[in-house]
């Protein structure tokens, strides 16, 4: 009974986007960050930076984004936690530091990632805009 339950949250999880607020945008202070976050199967994770590196001025390089999904693959423990890092990319002239979590989800040999994006709200909004943009072009 457990199992089934924890297999229908995970199903629910994996439906669906989510974005993790600080505090309300409106009342969101100088400096303060906010995140987005959201499922990916592993394979969707490069794919998914790659195309969000488009909206930026200067985005993701192509060694960000492996060193990104190496340390995601090597996170071998069910819901392990792993900062991966900060990285400066550039978003209307001005520098955009984007610190991004990850947190494994394991069910038998499936791997599944909740990637979150720490950002200035501005960064964030648009972060949750490609999130929502990748998953309605591939229906997921």
């Amino acid at each position: 009974m457990e199992t089934l339950l924890c297999l229908v949250l995970l199903m629910v999880i994996a439906g669906g986007v989510y974005v993790l607020f600080v505090k309300r945008g409106d009342a969101v202070k100088q400096g303060e960050q906010l995140a987005a976050g959201m499922n990916f199967d592993l394979e969707n994770v490069g794919p998914f930076l790659e195309e969000l590196s488009q909206v930026f001025n200067q985005g993701f390089t192509s060694e960000q984004i492996d060193f990104i999904q190496s340390e995601i693959e090597g996170m071998k423990v069910d819901h392990e936690l792993n900062e991966i890092g900060t990285f400066p990319l550039t978003y209307k002239g001005e520098t955009a530091d984007i610190r991004i979590e990850a947190e494994i989800h394991i069910e038998d040999d499936l791997k599944e990632v909740v990637l979150t994006m720490y950002s200035r709200p501005e960064v964030v909004r648009i972060i949750d805009q490609e999130m929502m943009r990748f998953i309605e072009e591939r229906g997921m």
